[in-house]
Order: structure tokens, then C-alpha cells, then sequence
């Protein structure tokens, strides 16, 4: 009996360490990769994002300042940690990379977390050239498959639009061209770019 009593108060007194240990400074040290790559991505700040109190999925929100990495996308920096244990650490760039929800790192709050590996999605472009060969139409145009929620286009000409997409995925681009007579023409175009690289779409109407 002696000997389970020992194991009980050993047992609490991991417990009490552990509780212990959930707020206060918070060491993060890691490296920005490239997701698909896993080469470092230099350029890049990373930034942690704490659940909103009471959201039970998603609902992050920046807190505390952004961090720059250094050439080899390495970063290092402390923060305080509050008694929350929702804590994740993403990345991004004003050329676009950026950290998908899903593969944020957790964070351990009042802990020591190194060697973290931030995954950042390459961004990449895509040029879309609508050209109005004769004869010359009236029509209403509509496409999808880039980010955002597309256009939707009224009496459109020959015009050049450039929007971003996820480099080293297939994306599918989509349009759909009503004629005067309101009939429909379905197009597609499937496409994979490099990252930081621009690829064409020519829509002819």
C-alpha cells in the first residue's frame, strides 16, 4: 500500500507540474519551409494567433507583434501565453506564401517549443486574357477556379486580368459564356504553375 500511495502522490504532482505550466513565457524557434518543397523560405513573418474564447473550431486571432525570419526563414522570439491552450503559428509574405489553417503547428503555452516547422503555400499567378474575335458579341461571362469568388462579367471586351493561385497544385479554371440568345457554354482548363510562376488562360468569345 505504501508503494501505491507513493505512485498517487507522484501521479498529482505530475499533474499539479503540468497545470503549472499552461501560461506565462512561451519560447518559439523554428523555420519557415516551403509545404511542398520543404526548402526554407526566406522574406517571410510568422505570427501567433490564439482560438477566440468560446469558438469550439477555427475562429483564430492575431495577437502580439509579427516576427521577421532571417535568410534561411529561421525565427526565434518569446511571448506570454495566457491560461489558453489554443495557440497556433502561421506564415506569410507580401508576395503571397502563406500558412494554411489546417498545417499551423500547435503551440505549447509556458513551454520551451523549438525546432518548429512553419509550412507556407508558395503563391503563384494566372493571366487571364479574354479576347472578342468577330464577330464582335454581347455576352455575360463568368469564372472561377483562382482565389476569391471569381467575376462575373456584363458586355465584357478584350481585356488581361492577373489573380493568384496555390503554386504546385492543379487548379481547374472554369468559365461559363451566355450568348445573346441566353444560351450557355461551358469551358474548362486545367493548369499547375511553379511557384512564383505565371501561367495563361485564353478565353475567346
Amino acid at each position: 500500500m505504501p508503494h501505491c500511495k507513493f505512485l498517487s502522490i507522484s501521479a498529482a504532482l505530475l499533474v499539479l507540474s503540468s497545470c503549472a505550466k499552461d501560461s506565462g513565457p512561451t519560447l518559439v524557434a523554428g523555420q519557415v519551409v516551403d509545404q511542398v518543397t520543404g526548402q526554407p523560405v526566406a522574406g517571410t513573418t510568422v505570427q501567433v494567433e490564439q482560438r477566440k474564447r468560446g469558438s469550439s473550431g477555427g475562429g483564430y486571432s492575431a495577437i502580439g507583434p509579427v516576427y521577421p525570419t532571417d535568410g534561411q526563414g529561421r525565427f526565434s522570439f518569446r511571448f506570454e501565453a495566457e491560461s489558453e491552450p489554443n495557440y497556433i503559428v502561421r506564415a506569410s509574405s507580401a508576395l503571397g506564401y502563406f500558412t494554411d489553417w489546417s498545417r499551423a503547428p500547435d503551440l505549447k503555452p509556458g513551454r520551451k517549443n523549438e525546432q518548429v516547422r512553419v509550412p507556407v503555400l508558395a503563391p503563384a499567378w494566372v493571366r487571364i486574357q479574354l479576347v472578342d474575335e468577330p464577330p464582335k458579341s454581347r455576352i455575360q461571362l463568368s469564372i472561377t477556379g483562382y482565389s476569391g469568388s471569381g467575376e462575373q462579367l456584363r458586355y465584357t471586351r478584350d481585356t488581361t486580368f492577373i489573380r493568384t493561385i496555390s503554386a504546385q497544385y492543379t487548379k481547374v479554371i472554369s468559365w461559363g459564356i451566355i450568348n445573346e440568345q441566353g444560351i450557355i457554354t461551358q469551358s474548362r482548363q486545367n493548369i499547375n504553375a511553379a511557384s512564383l510562376d505565371t501561367v495563361n488562360v485564353r478565353i475567346v468569345f
